[in-house]
């Protein structure tokens, strides 16, 4: 399907600011799965200097920087996204190391995604409890084992809604039974973490949502598949990523695929920052 998105994100400073060099992860991937027909970026007030870099994970990006001061930051992007993978199981995994848990990838290939398999949990803790179940009701089946922890995240835990501020660790998600979708995205990750496979936090748009919802941010949780590549997961819904979602941005970390990254000098001020999703099927 086709589908146009407009994202305007708007700081306000409470006195004029230095704004520092800021980079925007706005624009939506172009692969097997999407295909970008067309973007625009507009930035108010017009930055000093911009620079269309790929960063470190891969993702399209722009680098904006500014002199003098200013009272306020808006970033309007515009697309138009073609989605295009109907079924999200349509391949076989060809590593049988990666097939059965705890999954082992090749020399060359465990070299590239080291990374995307160093977990940030300490082993035989709460989150090797909650995987323990999964696996074993799973049986040691890697593709088995992803759809048990899609599902039992989305049917065992409350979902909410919180703004500001980074992910929760895993261990605080499995302590209050609340979570927002990126929340969710990093439990989804570190469980595949313990068990070996490479996993990665994605940034992006949920295409379809519930009547009346305020449009958000979406976030969910890739994992690293031979003969699949990166295969996406969707905790918040219990389901694999299909046509439904359009990403943005990829990162080792949540902090690699924020939509826009960057910071602002002067004492004493402060910011407010509102934004507006629109999204709609042409």
């Amino acid at each position: 399907m086709i589908v146009r998105t407009t994202h305007t994100t708007q700081y306000k400073y409470s006195k004029e600011v230095f704004i520092e060099p800021h980079t925007v992860r706005l624009f939506p991937k172009s692969n097997n799965s999407q295909r970008l027909i067309d973007f625009d970026l507009t930035v108010s007030p017009e930055p000093e200097g911009k620079a269309n870099i790929v960063d470190l994970s891969g993702n399209d990006a722009v680098c904006i920087w500014y002199s003098g001061l200013h009272d306020h930051m808006t970033i309007r992007a515009e697309s138009v996204v073609e989605t295009l993978r109907n079924n999200p199981f349509s391949y076989i995994i060809t590593d049988e190391s990666v097939a059965t848990l705890p999954a082992e990838y090749l020399n060359y290939h465990s070299a590239s995604l080291l990374h995307y398999r160093t977990r940030n949990s300490e082993p035989g803790g709460e989150v090797d409890d909650f995987v323990d179940s999964i696996k074993d009701e799973a049986d040691g089946d890697t593709q088995s084992f992803l759809s048990v922890l899609n599902s039992r995240i989305y049917s065992d835990f409350e979902q909410t809604v919180r703004h500001d501020g980074a992910p929760y660790p895993p261990e605080v998600t499995l302590l209050t039974g609340t979570a927002t979708c990126r929340d969710f995205a990093v439990l989804f990750i570190e469980a595949c973490r313990t068990v070996g496979l490479a996993a990665r936090f994605v940034s992006g748009y949920r295409v379809v949502e519930e009547a009346d919802s305020e449009r958000q941010l979406h976030a969910w949780a890739e994992v690293y598949l031979p003969g699949g590549g990166w295969r996406g997961y969707d905790p918040s819904e219990g389901l694999a990523v299909a046509d439904g979602h359009i990403a943005l941005a990829s990162g080792i970390i949540p902090a690699d695929a924020a939509p826009v990254s960057g910071s602002f000098r002067r004492t004493g001020a402060t910011v407010e920052m509102e934004f507006e999703i629109d999204i709609s099927i042409q």
